[in-house]
């Protein structure tokens, strides 16, 4: 069985912990945050440390991650999983988004945009898409100006650089 296919059932299964009220998105992302160290991930690797151990790191690093998510911890540092945890938090933030019927969207530009600009753009995909879209910025000089928008498996090219790009086999044809 892959280790995606493993992730997956934890994840369905936080996330119908959450569906019932049980709050598990914080302490999770903590808890994977903290798995997703190069140190403590090379600790959880070892199989000669007890899991207990293991455990206990990544409760006392995350600060107190919850009943649930200790649970949980516990049970995949005795399984030898636990280095499954950031997986595991990425695919229960997509179920939450996907419930939410919330998508991410990243924005590319030449040069940092400023908050309302990051909120016109996400209202106009928003209505676009019928979702609720947040933005993550990036910065990219290579495009010399204008913006790309990936959003989901789409994505706008309105970059000068991908416009010159087309202008020059235009030109050379």
């Amino acid at each position: 069985m892959s280790t995606t296919s493993i992730s997956r059932r934890y994840a369905r299964a936080l996330f119908e912990l959450e569906q019932e009220g049980v709050a598990i998105a914080g302490p999770l992302k903590m808890a994977a945050k903290v798995a997703g160290v190069a140190e403590v991930a090379a600790l959880l690797d070892q199989p000669e440390i007890p899991a207990a151990v293991k455990a206990s790191v990544i409760d006392k690093a995350g600060k107190g991650l919850g009943k649930e998510v200790n649970r949980l911890v516990g049970m995949l540092c005795e399984r030898g999983k636990a280095s499954l945890l950031p997986e595991i938090n990425v695919l229960f933030e997509d179920s939450l988004r996907q419930a939410t019927r919330a998508v991410e969207a990243e924005l590319v530009s030449a040069t940092p945009l400023d908050k309302a600009t990051q909120s016109k753009i996400a209202t106009a995909l928003s209505k676009e898409t019928g979702l609720k879209v947040s933005v993550k910025v990036s910065e990219d000089k290579d495009i010399l100006g204008g913006l790309i928008v990936r959003l989901g498996d789409r994505q706008i090219d309105h970059s000068l650089r991908s416009r010159l790009e087309g202008l020059k086999r235009v030109m050379v044809s």
